[in-house]
């Protein structure tokens, strides 16, 4: 929540930050410094869960400028988002949707700082930006189906707290989806953080073959 350290780490304009909202979690820096390696001016990225300031997308847009595309399901949050971008002077479209739905065309790179704390160990008041579901799985589990039809081409990065989603927890919900195959994983030493870079069986096939 400290509007100085999120301004220096993403390199992005902040609003004073209200109760509740959060300009960044621990998964963050890392989620962009491994998109950032797939990206360029050309490509289009599709950030989902953009949260209330569109971090990831206005962060990735400034340093590689690249066509964004940020997504939320929460009509408060995107109403934030846009006010965000509008403030930070991008071109990013922010877009009220549930994976795929109600976003249009291909993608490049989708990336997701994806809800992974199991409800039990969410405060009283609730967090529902972090709220996998009983086993924290529930929202990686929904986005792999949905990836497996609409992920087209792209590379898609999940950014996890290992403490809460060991890979032993998460490797095998792709395994059990023949469709998806793990390209890459990304653990920074110290902090407890993956990425997973996951693409589509027959699109990793493809471009090993170009």
């Amino acid at each position: 929540r400290s509007r100085p350290l999120a301004r220096w780490l993403l390199g992005i304009d902040f609003p004073p930050c209200q109760v509740g909202p959060r300009y960044f979690d621990i998964t963050t820096p890392v989620l962009v410094r491994a998109a950032r390696a797939y990206l360029d001016r050309n490509s289009r990225l599709l950030d989902m869960g953009t949260g209330a300031f569109a971090s990831i997308g206005l962060c990735l847009w400034r340093r590689t400028g690249c066509q964004v595309v940020s997504t939320d399901i929460h009509p408060d949050l995107v109403r934030q988002a846009r006010e965000n971008v509008a403030r930070n002077g991008a071109p990013n479209l922010v877009v009220e949707a549930r994976f795929f739905e109600g976003v249009e065309g291909d993608f490049d790179c989708i990336t997701f700082n994806i809800p992974y704390v199991p409800t039990s160990l969410l405060s009283a008041a609730g967090d529902f930006q972090s709220d996998g579901g009983p086993e924290g799985t529930s929202v990686i589990e929904a986005f792999l189906d949905a990836f497996v039809v609409r992920g087209g081409r792209a590379r898609a990065l999940l950014g996890v707290n290992r403490v809460f989603v060991p890979p032993e927890k998460f490797l095998p919900l792709v395994a059990a989806r023949p469709d998806l195959v793990v390209e890459k994983t990304i653990r920074p030493p110290v902090w407890p953080v993956a990425v997973y870079v996951i693409r589509r069986r027959a699109a990793a096939a493809a471009a090993a073959k170009a």
